[in-house]
C-alpha cells in the first residue's frame, strides 16, 4: 500500500500567520521511526508537510481510488496543524475534500477535542463524570474571584490547548487572579477553571471502530519524586513522569475506566484511534478531564505504552492503524 506520512515539521509554507500559532508536532526522528515501522511491513512511503501545496504533493504520489475498490493508498495524518483554533481540523479537511482516505478521526471530532468546554459539555449530557468547571475569557479581580463557585484548588487550562501547555494549579483566590492574568496574556485565549481532583491520574488508548474496538488496560501516570502533582508542559518534555501499564489497580476499576473511555470516544465521534484522560476523586470514582483526539504514537508515549502491553510492537502498532482506517474506507465503498 502507498502510505503519506503527513505532519508539520515545516510549517513555512502559508499565506499569512493568523491567529493561534501551533505549538505541537512530532519530530523527525520521530517521523523517521513511524516510516521505519512502514516500510518494515512492505508498505511504499513517503512523508509530506499538511501545507497549502499538499494537495498537489499528494496527488502526484497516492494512486487513484477506483469506485468500489478497496483503497490501496492512505494518508497517515500526524498533523496537528500550523496555526488557528481548529488547526487539528485543517489537514482532515483538505484531505476529505480532496478525496483523500486517512487516518484518525474527521473534523467533527477533532473540533470538538480540541475545545475543552464543548468537550465537557457534551460528556456531561452523556452521562459521563468531569470535574466542575467555569469559562473565563477576561482579567479578573479579587472580588470576582472569591465569589466563583467552584472548590479550591483549582487547575487552569487554556481552551484550545493541548500537552499541557499553559497549565497551573492554584491554591486560593489570589492566586488565581495572577495566573488567569499571566496565562491569558500568554495565550490570548479563554481559559477552563476546573475543580483540580486530589486522586491518581490514568489514560486509556482506544484503536478501531464500532464492533472492532479494541480498548487497552489503563495508563498510571506515577508523579512518584517530580514534585508535581499534574502534568505540565516541562514535566512531559523532561520526561519527570513514569508511565505504569498495566497499573495496581482492581479489575472493577479498571473495566469501569475501559468502559467510560469506549463510551466518550463513541459520544465525541472519534474513529480509529484516541486516548482518554481520567482522575480519580477522593473517593476514588473517575472523571474524565480531556479526549485526545490525536494521541502521541511515539514509541516513547502511552499509547504505544498501552498498544505494547495489549501485544503490538511498534511496527504491527502502526499498521493495525492503517488496517483499521482502510477498513473503514472499504466499509464506506459497500454500502
Amino acid at each position: 500500500m502507498y502510505i503519506a506520512v503527513i505532519h508539520n515539521i515545516n510549517r513555512s509554507k502559508v499565506i499569512n500567520r493568523i491567529g493561534t500559532q501551533n505549538r505541537e508536532m512530532y519530530f523527525r526522528d520521530e517521523i523517521d521511526k513511524v516510516i521505519k515501522a512502514l516500510r518494515s511491513k512492505k508498505h511504499v512511503v513517503k512523508d509530506f508537510d499538511g501545507d497549502k501545496l499538499l494537495i498537489q504533493s499528494l496527488e502526484a504520489f497516492l494512486p487513484k481510488l477506483n469506485n468500489g475498490t478497496k483503497p490501496n493508498g492512505i494518508a497517515l495524518n500526524l498533523a496537528y496543524g500550523i496555526q488557528g483554533n481548529s488547526r487539528y481540523t485543517h489537514v482532515p479537511s483538505i484531505l476529505e475534500m480532496a478525496g483523500v482516505p486517512y487516518t484518525g478521526s474527521a473534523p467533527l471530532a477533532h473540533s470538538i477535542a480540541l475545545d475543552k468546554e464543548i468537550t465537557k459539555r457534551i460528556l456531561l449530557q452523556s452521562g459521563i463524570a468531569t470535574p466542575r468547571f467555569i469559562l473565563i475569557d477576561r482579567k479578573i479581580n479579587q472580588e470576582k474571584a472569591d465569589q466563583l463557585n467552584l472548590s479550591y484548588p483549582l487547575i487552569i487550562k487554556p481552551e484550545n490547548e493541548a500537552a499541557s501547555f499553559g497549565i497551573s494549579v492554584v491554591e486560593n483566590s489570589e492566586q488565581l487572579v495572577k495566573a488567569v492574568t499571566n496565562t491569558l496574556s500568554e495565550f490570548h485565549q479563554p481559559l477552563l477553571i476546573e475543580e483540580f481532583l486530589s486522586g491518581r491520574e490514568f489514560n486509556v488508548g482506544v484503536l478501531g471502530n464500532g464492533v472492532t474496538l479494541e480498548i487497552f488496560d489503563p495508563v498510571e501516570i506515577d508523579f512518584c519524586d517530580s514534585g508535581h502533582c499534574f502534568q505540565s508542559y516541562e514535566g512531559k518534555k523532561n520526561e519527570c513522569y513514569r508511565h505504569v501499564c498495566p497499573p495496581d489497580i482492581s479489575d472493577k476499576l479498571k473495566n469501569e475506566l475501559k468502559k467510560i473511555a469506549a463510551h466518550a470516544f463513541t459520544v465525541l465521534k472519534c474513529s480509529d484511534y484516541a486516548r482518554i484522560d481520567f482522575r480519580l476523586d477522593q473517593d476514588m470514582n473517575p472523571y474524565v478531564l480531556e479526549l485526545n483526539s490525536m494521541a502521541a504514537i511515539h514509541q516513547r508515549g502511552s499509547f504505544f505504552l498501552a498498544a505494547r502491553n495489549a501485544g503490538y510492537n511498534y511496527p504491527g502498532m502502526i499498521d493495525k492503524m492503517i488496517e483499521v482506517a482502510t477498513a473503514r474506507y472499504t466499509h464506506d465503498l459497500e454500502i
